[in-house]
């Protein structure tokens, strides 16, 4: 196919953005991509993410045109199937359409299919990344080093979401020009100040306590644990407290077991999921939004878990809160303007 077949028929480009991270899977890099696509996106825009439960009602009242694939939940396997079956539909689409560029929503998986897409056509790609892409935990041989440089060095532009991630493109071997920084926002018609809701002091027991609360996809490098630790120890000196740990996620039940180990379970509410439109009615609940995030690697070797930036932190500022984060990633770099912040500094687990 040659060139000339892929010129721009009007000045708003026929893209496609193939993410492995999209809602209603929940998570930072969904979020982002989701909020991003949604007030930027336009009618020449297309998606491609992985199929999940409630996403027929979600791509419904999402205004750019969104596609699935198969995408089962497990491990190395899972992830090849998943890799194979975006591939193809990367394939049937572009086949149809002829788009002017691709967007990779990751480095690795999507960013390859771009890759080739690129080889193959000439035309060029863009790509997220959000901070650990090229940690030594996930660049551990010369053969993934190699891989992931030729990847991004191949890009138009790498979209970064801090200066925290933009650093390590640069320490990587990007040039400046190729590196775009996003800057992350929260919607103030949606997260601000306001009085606390009479329905959520009830439902979660709050009058009269001091009340602490997570946000966040519940897994490891969100340093729960050690919150959790920490409020046990300080026994009660902090007066009557209540501690709201807000969505769900794989480590939830160690949570939960260590909670009751420490003897927390009356002050330990676990929520789960929870609409989105309840968040801001549980920021303004909550006297201090405390999130003590480390940096991991992963349990099979292969990449790194890092809190990139953090937009939790930014929708509890936007609601007056004061923030403890951990001392890890691209929270330590945000320019803090709203409510207050400190940093805690989290160990990390040697078991």
């Amino acid at each position: 196919m040659s060139d000339t077949d892929y010129r721009p028929r009007d000045p708003l480009q026929r893209s496609l953005l193939i993410t492995f991270d999209y809602p209603p899977i929940v998570g930072g890099i969904a979020l982002v991509l989701g909020r991003f696509w949604r007030f930027a996106g336009h009618e020449r825009c297309a998606i491609l993410a992985p199929a999940t439960k409630g996403d027929q009602e979600f791509d419904a009242q999402h205004p750019v045109e969104t596609h699935r694939f198969l995408a089962p939940k497990g491990g190395i396997l899972a992830k090849l199937i998943a890799f194979i079956a975006a591939a193809w539909h990367t394939c049937s689409w572009v086949v149809r359409h002829r788009p002017d560029c691709l967007i990779a929503g990751q480095l690795v998986r999507a960013g390859l299919i771009c890759y080739l897409w690129h080889r193959l056509t000439g035309r060029p790609f863009d790509l997220w990344v959000y901070g650990g892409e090229t940690d030594p935990h996930f660049t551990s041989s010369r053969w993934m080093t190699r891989r992931l440089q030729h990847i991004l060095r191949s890009a138009r532009h790498v979209y970064s979401i801090s200066p925290f991630t933009t650093q390590e493109m640069f320490d990587f071997g990007l040039s400046a020009p190729m590196v775009v920084e996003v800057p992350m926002a929260v919607d103030h018609d949606t997260f601000y100040p306001q009085p606390t809701s009479p329905d959520v002091i009830q439902r979660y027991d709050l009058e009269g306590q001091l009340v602490l609360l997570t946000v966040g996809r519940l897994v490891e490098r969100k340093g729960v644990d050690a919150a959790l630790r920490t409020l046990a120890a300080l026994g009660d000196r902090l007066g009557s407290w209540r501690y709201l740990i807000v969505s769900d996620g794989p480590f939830r039940a160690q949570l939960e077991e260590l909670t009751d180990e420490l003897g927390l379970a009356d002050r330990v509410v676990f929520t789960g999921y929870v609409d989105e439109a309840e968040l801001p009615l549980l920021y303004n609940a909550s006297d201090i939004f405390l999130m003590p995030n480390r940096q991991l690697p992963e349990a099979d070797g292969g990449s790194l878990s890092v809190e990139g930036f953090g937009i939790v932190f930014l929708e509890a500022a936007a609601c007056g809160k004061p923030v403890i984060a951990g001392r890890s990633g691209g929270g330590q770099s945000m320019p803090w303007k709203m409510g207050s912040m400190a940093f805690w500094s989290t160990p990390t687990p040697t078991n």
